[in-house]
């Protein structure tokens, strides 16, 4: 991922309406696990600028692994201690150690998503839970994967097609941002056409807009977020997947 792009993140991912979105969904499944089963060994993999970490501490013990050094200094910039320089294809952690694995917007990053996928199964504790999620459909393809370095977006099926090859279980699979769905096709396609050859690749995360829209914005993805306790949502920009490692995985 470009440099300049994890600077941005560092400077809005608190705020953001998006991360924030995107946080709030995962620790609500997080919440619950923690409710079931106690303390746990978390792994949040391609760790970023660590801002998981704010909330995990509050459900277990947290280490952090991502192979960017520029991520090494962010997340140093936030105090947080436990993260590796690592490759996420060969994860250097022993098999079996953790309860909870968090993979945000990660798969998309890797050549070979499938052998990310086994290591994250390898280093898993029988029933541990996982929580993903990556961009969707490649119709939606943008400077934004660009400037992040990404090989892929996905579909439900296949994901959910990998995530079967590696041994694992969903218990919940659904698209979210369904609602933004139209206007972020149509103001990617806008800003793919006004780039020039000059002009290098940035994400439209970082746009700033009014308080107002922000507002608005996060709105939205509360209300699919509590949908999404109900029913699986049928399209979005984003997937989201509970799975868990299965017992003979």
């Amino acid at each position: 991922m470009d440099q300049r792009e994890f600077d941005k993140m560092f400077e809005v991912e608190e705020t953001n309406w998006w991360y924030k979105g995107r946080r709030r969904l995962v620790e609500q499944h997080l919440a619950e696990r923690h409710r079931e089963k106690g303390r746990l060994r978390i792994l949040d993999i391609a760790s970023a600028t660590g801002m998981s970490f704010r909330f995990l501490k509050s459900y277990g013990d947290s280490w952090g692994v991502d192979i960017s050094q520029e991520t090494i200094r962010l997340c140093g910039l936030r105090g947080i201690k436990r993260i590796v320089r690592g490759d996420a294809l060969k994860l250097p952690f022993r098999s079996g150690c953790f309860d909870a694995i968090l993979a945000l917007d990660a798969l998309e990053h890797f050549p070979d998503d499938r052998q990310a996928l086994r290591e994250i199964a390898r280093v898993a504790r029988p029933d541990a839970l996982i929580l993903i999620t990556v961009p969707a459909f490649m119709f939606l393809w943008s400077p934004h994967d660009e400037a992040f370095h990404h090989f892929r977006r996905y579909t439900a099926k296949e994901l959910r097609g990998k995530l079967g090859e590696s041994g694992f279980a969903i218990d919940r699979l659904s698209y979210y941002s369904m609602t933004l769905m139209p206007p972020v096709w149509a103001f990617r396609k806008w800003r793919a056409l006004r780039r020039t050859r000059q002009d290098h690749a940035s994400s439209d995360f970082f746009v700033k807009l009014p308080r107002p829209v922000e507002w608005a914005l996060g709105t939205i993805m509360n209300g699919e977020i509590a949908a999404m306790k109900l029913v699986s949502l049928p399209f979005g920009v984003s997937l989201f997947c509970r799975t868990r490692k299965l017992a003979s995985g």
